[in-house]
């Protein structure tokens, strides 16, 4: 056996030898359980709570009114990008909707 072992990548080590390409088991404080992770440049997130966000903002409706983008989320919540709404949580593009 060679004393050169060769180049071993962060993902290797994180795997603790497996070879799944940077997903590794750590605790999430999100959810608060042990989930799988993936190497990201910002850090790494959890596979499950992504998911949810993917799905979660897949059924976000958007409206354009006068020229303006009204955001329509499952929950009934509505948010314009005018600047009455920014002030007054509130404006008439809303009610356009």
């Amino acid at each position: 056996m060679s004393r050169y072992r060769g180049f071993k990548s962060d993902a290797w080590w994180a795997d603790g030898g497996a070879n799944d390409e940077g997903w590794h088991h750590k605790y999430c404080s999100s959810c608060g359980k042990t989930t799988e992770h993936g190497r990201q440049v910002g850090g790494s997130y959890c596979v499950a709570c992504d998911n949810r966000k993917r799905a979660f903002r897949s059924k976000v409706k958007t409206h354009s009114v006068e020229g303006y983008v009204v955001k329509e989320y499952p929950n009934g919540a509505k948010y314009c990008n005018c600047k009455g709404f920014k002030f007054r949580k509130t404006c008439r593009h809303i009610g356009q909707v």
